[in-house]
């Protein structure tokens, strides 16, 4: 029986977000008397970032996720952001810097955006990776011009 083409497109995105993002934040087993299921996040966007001429925005803020017993953190924001999370259960910046898609040119002032940070884990057939979001942010950002 043939698998239809979405299903083997699912499949080799599933393989190859896992063989990216694998390492970018490895596994650690559950200590003995730890729930296998219990992890925490927060996330927190700063108030403020910049937009420049060229339309390239820049949002930054901070992040902290527990160790998770499988599978892999990561770091999403409203602009693209996808990357790896260090679950360590210490504070992390980021920052995010990108020219948004035509349609969600930003300009300076007030803009609603988002950041998260995700847990994705193998799961079993037909779901090959299971993501659950453990944080995110959700505000109004300043946007201001660069300063020279």
């Amino acid at each position: 029986m043939r698998r239809p083409a979405t299903a083997v497109l699912s499949t080799a995105l599933s393989a190859a977000l896992l063989s990216g993002f694998w390492t970018a934040s490895p596994a650690r087993a559950a200590t003995p008397g730890e729930p296998a299921g219990t992890v925490t996040a927060t996330v927190a966007l700063d108030p403020a970032g910049t937009v420049d001429a060229n339309g390239y925005v820049t949002l930054s803020g901070t992040y902290r996720c527990s160790p998770l017993p499988a599978g892999v953190g990561l770091l999403t924001s409203t602009l693209g952001m996808y990357r790896g999370a260090t679950c360590d259960g210490t504070e992390h910046t980021f920052t995010d810097r990108r020219r948004p898609a035509r349609e969600q040119l930003y300009t300076v002032g007030p803009v609603d955006v988002s950041a998260g940070v995700s847990w994705m884990r193998p799961g079993t057939y037909p779901v090959i990776l299971l993501t659950t979001v453990i944080a995110s942010d959700t505000r109004t950002v300043d946007l201001r011009a660069p300063a020279n």
